[in-house]
């Protein structure tokens, strides 16, 4: 049974948990993809070697692809249960930063 407000409005409930701690996973793992691959940008020189272009190749393909499904998944998931949309559109970009975030955190 979900509590209601004396508006009728439900109260947030378990449905939020998975959103919010996608929300908090993308603000810990950003920085740290992002710091990696600045170093590794700094440290890399000129010309960047093949490994570096495939990641730099990788990185704006990723985005691309995360954030198209992110916007896929706000326009086709049903706005009945708000917490069920938040997560499916943050699905997309929460999977690839936290996969980034282990993958070069590794080395």
């Amino acid at each position: 049974m979900t509590s209601t407000r004396t508006s009728g409005v439900p109260l947030p409930g378990p449905g939020w948990v998975k959103p919010w701690f996608q929300v908090a996973e993308i603000a810990w793992s950003a920085p740290v993809v992002l710091a990696c691959r600045a170093v590794r940008m700094a440290s890399g020189g000129w010309p960047p070697s093949a490994r570096d272009r495939r990641e730099y190749t990788r990185m704006v393909q990723e985005k691309v692809q995360a954030f198209s499904q992110a916007a896929t998944a706000a326009v086709t998931t049903p706005p009945k249960d708000t917490a069920k949309a938040v997560g499916a559109v943050l699905g997309p970009v929460h999977r690839r930063v936290v996969a980034n975030r282990r993958r070069l955190s590794r080395g």
